[in-house]
């Protein structure tokens, strides 16, 4: 009885630490990102910025509204197509991330440089953060399969640029 008594307060006592986002909430306001034409957009060399050489060339793009960093794409080109993460913050934290890797078309048994197909995307969605055990709680959505870039062994991975970008 004790033990019932005290596994039931845990469980109460985590759902109510964690804040949750929902799905929806998470997409309408990456949406209202996407539609703001008033955001502040930066570029950058990829290999200028972490001193590494990426054969086919690797972007970063930063979409600030004021000081505030809302918005983040990588691109990195490949000899069969390319690989990009985007990352959407609100108040300096992570809310969604998208990684879509696309390989080029073939036509006439020869690579098509103008057609990009999508091979795997995921979409990670941060919809809540355990204060109590101090994780973020993600949902996830997967089309396709990898085929270019390895399985994370951590969803927080995905976010792991933030930590590189600081000083941008």
């Amino acid at each position: 009885m004790k033990f019932n008594l005290i596994t039931l307060l845990l469980i109460l006592s985590l759902t109510a630490f964690s804040q949750k986002n929902t799905v929806e909430d998470i997409n309408n306001y990456v949406q209202n990102i996407d539609s703001n034409s008033e955001l502040k957009l930066n570029e950058y060399d990829w290999n200028k910025i972490t001193d590494s050489h990426i054969d086919h060339g690797a972007i970063l793009k930063i979409w600030k509204k004021e000081n505030q960093i809302v918005k983040i794409e990588e691109q990195f080109g490949a000899s069969y197509g390319r690989y990009s993460r985007l990352i959407y913050l609100k108040d300096n934290k992570q809310v969604k991330g998208i990684e879509t890797e696309e390989n080029f078309g073939f036509k006439n048994n020869e690579i098509d440089y103008s057609s990009l197909n999508i091979q795997f995307r995921m979409e990670v969605y941060v919809t809540g953060f355990n204060k109590m055990i101090e994780e973020y709680e993600f949902e996830v959505q997967k089309e396709g399969k990898r085929k270019m870039t390895e399985t994370y062994c951590d969803l927080n991975s995905v976010f792991a640029i933030l930590d590189e970008i600081k000083d941008l």
